[in-house]
């Protein structure tokens, strides 16, 4: 299993918490939380994060949010559910300011003890152009995967021509809506893959592991967190 964050982790990793960004993120960011389910208890996380999501919906800089349900995970899924939760916030300021108010919280920290948390990050897209999710992935039986990985050491030369070779091939197959890189503050990269439904997503991963590009692009990366999840 990938591995998860606790709650003081998770803290950490909010910008300003603890150590200063390494590489500021400006525009909109997205907030990513992939989050497994404690004890496999839905309903419990699902209570837990109610008055989180009311309170969202009021503060400031958020301008779209999402949840999503996991039905693949690499390199193997665990016994328990996982969910990917995303925030589009209009600043990582916004996000910091709001995130640092609500983790003192006693209902954040309740919903912190609902979840381990694969992965918690704050991204930018990569190229600094505009990217609104919701223009790809606003129906019903969509997939979005959401990989949060980094080049091996000695490798960050060869990431981009890698990616480029192995996407071209993600980009052919049917069923593909769009892919976009990200970049956290501390060098991370996360990439989003769209697909148009489950059954496409899979038939793509079936063909796609059996050529060279994808093999020669994940031999070079350290992947912390995978996610392949669908639009309910």
């Amino acid at each position: 299993m990938l591995k998860a964050l606790t709650f003081s982790a998770a803290l950490a990793l909010i910008p300003g918490a603890t150590l200063a960004q390494e590489t500021p993120l400006t525009g909109p960011v997205y907030e990513i939380a992939i989050q497994e389910i404690r004890n496999g208890d839905v309903a419990e996380w699902t209570a837990a994060r109610a008055p989180l999501l009311e309170g969202l919906a009021q503060t400031l800089g958020v301008e779209e949010d999402w949840t999503l349900r996991a039905f693949f995970t690499f390199p193997e899924p665990g016994p328990l559910p996982v969910f990917v939760g995303l925030t589009r916030w209009s600043s990582i300021d916004h996000f910091s300011a709001a995130s640092q108010a609500m983790m003192t919280m006693p209902v954040v920290q309740s919903f912190f003890e609902t979840v381990n948390m694969q992965a918690f990050v704050q991204v930018a897209p990569a190229d600094g152009q505009p990217f609104l999710l919701e223009d790809y992935i606003n129906r019903p039986g969509q997939v979005l995967e959401v990989a949060v990985r980094t080049p091996k050491p000695g490798e960050e030369g060869n990431f981009d021509a890698a990616r480029a070779a192995f996407f071209g091939r993600v980009a052919e197959q049917p069923g593909y809506i769009f892919d976009r890189e990200f970049v956290t503050t501390d060098g991370q990269r996360v990439v989003m893959i769209g697909w148009d439904n489950q059954e496409q997503f899979m038939t793509a991963l079936g063909a796609l592991s059996q050529m060279p590009e994808m093999g020669a692009f994940f031999g070079i990366i350290d992947a912390s967190a995978y996610q392949a999840a669908i639009l309910e």
